[in-house]
């Protein structure tokens, strides 16, 4: 008999964020400002700029692992430093920070029914 104990939140599918906020969720001018920041990205020219960063930092990537390194940075951590504090860094940031999953509480995984009583017993122990 298997016990699965856990299964990933159906909700963020395992990631543990919500990937599509609503304005109840994170605020209305940060939602309006996530708003603004994804029609600012998707603007042509500087989605063609993040394009072109995000190309060059796949090429030092492979570069990288060509080469053994293991410890390569992060897109949003390369664009910071290729661009500074801009404003298309910015955006990105913005556009792209998720809030924690409000059913998983940002873990990613919810408990079965097993789970539960496994929990339920684990918080009981030791008898009294």
């Amino acid at each position: 008999m298997e016990l699965a104990l856990d299964v990933p939140c159906p909700v963020c599918e395992g990631s543990g964020k919500n990937t599509e906020p609503e304005a109840e969720h994170i605020g209305e001018e940060a939602y309006r400002r996530r708003k603004r920041a994804v029609r600012f990205l998707l603007a042509p020219p500087v989605a063609a700029r993040i394009n072109e960063i995000a190309d060059e930092w796949e090429e030092l990537k492979q570069y990288a692992a060509d080469r053994g390194d293991e410890e390569v940075l992060g897109f949003v951590e390369y664009l910071q430093l290729r661009e500074g504090d801009s404003v298309i860094t910015r955006a990105y940031v913005t556009a792209n920070t998720h809030p924690d999953c409000e059913p998983c509480k940002g873990k990613g995984r919810e408990l079965t029914d097993q789970g539960k009583m496994v929990l339920a017993f684990i918080k009981r122990w030791p008898p009294e």
